[in-house]
């Protein structure tokens, strides 16, 4: 699983936007708005972690289960896929 090449994420006060560049403006015409847990997933899988090692990251950031930081992984995933942010 990996962000594909295009996309980047930029903090404004009170959100966090999933951008398309370059060729991508045209075909994804828009943005995503994450919350500030799906900012974190973002990133870490943009570096190249693994959804595994994300979710390490997750329960050491926010003080949570591993469960339930690796739940909270695959939905994001799942959404950023479905939105043609990222590829399996």
């Amino acid at each position: 699983m990996k962000i594909k090449e295009g996309f980047i994420l930029r903090k404004v006060p009170g959100m966090n936007l999933v951008m398309p560049t370059g060729k991508n403006v045209k075909a994804f015409n828009g943005s995503l708005v994450l919350n500030d847990t799906g900012a974190f997933i973002f990133e870490k899988l943009q570096k190249g972690a693994t959804p595994g090692e994300t979710a390490e990251a997750l329960t050491q950031e926010y003080d949570v289960a591993l469960d339930t930081a690796s739940a909270d992984v695959q939905k994001t995933v799942a959404s950023l896929i479905e939105a043609g942010v990222a590829e399996a």
